[in-house]
């Protein structure tokens, strides 16, 4: 599935600071933290892998991620399935963000969106 280290940069400004670890080693359970800095400013995503289940013959890998940081909050639900000779992936998420709410909230989650479209494309291209 996912290894930390080889994709530490792949999310711009953000580099994981804690918790880096191999796709082997991402158990349920297991904590890590992604920093994002612009210039002196940024937060840190907190994420625990709350399921691993990787993919076995014709049934699909699933893990889920749940976000619990004071800023970032939510959960990735990520499906990973043979298909034509390759993979499909399947990308879920719930997004929040601190206590915004309403329009501001709305904006936060369509940016959110298109960072991880272009993050999951370059992903899948490497």
């Amino acid at each position: 599935m996912l290894d930390l280290r080889a994709h530490d940069r792949l999310v711009p400004f953000t580099r994981v600071t804690e918790g880096m670890v191999s796709a082997a080693e991402l158990l349920p359970g297991h904590r890590f933290v992604a920093c994002t800095m612009v210039g002196r400013y940024g937060f840190d995503d907190v994420m625990v892998v709350e399921s691993v289940e990787p993919p076995s013959g014709v049934r699909p890998g699933h893990a889920r991620i749940v976000k619990g940081g004071k800023l970032v909050r939510g959960a990735i639900e990520l499906t990973v399935s043979a298909h034509d000779g390759g993979a499909a992936v399947r990308w879920q998420q719930d997004f929040g963000l601190g206590r915004l709410g309403g329009p501001a909230l709305a904006a936060a989650a369509f940016g959110a969106r298109l960072g991880y479209r272009a993050v999951l494309q370059r992903l899948l291209r490497g």
